[in-house]
């Protein structure tokens, strides 16, 4: 819930700090090239776009990048949620209605999640189509280099 909050209010708050920043600096860059000052001036021109130009750009863009990351995060809790109610039988549209996303959203993280987790599907009889996740543990390499070669196994398969 937390996550959700974040993400829709980072992004506006990032949004805002962008537009502001970029306003700013495009302001000043604008006027050290028309006006080509040199001196105290420069330097004071230069030290207002660090700080009122630049500053809130880098700001709104770390501000919308958390924020979608929390959204992420908000996205992925409730699928392992979701899981546990249902005991790892799980379709699209029972996802994106708890998520509050597109359907075709929504399909592309259970696809996604699909490959990662090596679920399986089941379609009913109605044509409704299931993702089956198990609880089965997933093997670990005994050493790093298996895990290296593993991870490249992986990475071939899904191109």
């Amino acid at each position: 819930m937390l996550n959700q909050i974040w993400g829709k209010l980072g992004k506006l708050i990032g949004g805002l700090f962008l537009v502001g920043g970029g306003t700013v600096s495009l302001g000043l860059l604008l006027g050290i090239a028309i006006a080509h000052p040199s001196g105290i001036l420069l330097t004071f021109l230069l030290t207002l776009l660090a700080f009122f130009g630049l500053t809130p750009l880098a700001l709104g863009g770390l501000l919308i990048y958390t924020s979608l990351k929390a959204e992420h995060h908000a996205i992925r809790d409730r699928f392992f949620y979701l899981l546990q109610a249902n005991q790892g039988r799980l379709s699209v549209l029972d996802f994106a209605v708890a998520t509050r996303l597109e359907p075709a959203i929504a399909r592309q993280h259970m696809d996604a999640w699909a490959k990662e987790f090596a679920a399986e599907f089941e379609v009913t009889e109605t044509g409704d189509i299931y993702y089956l996740f198990t609880n089965a543990p997933i093997p670990l390499p005994e050493h790093r280099f298996q895990a290296v070669g593993q991870a490249i196994r992986e990475v071939w398969r899904s191109l």
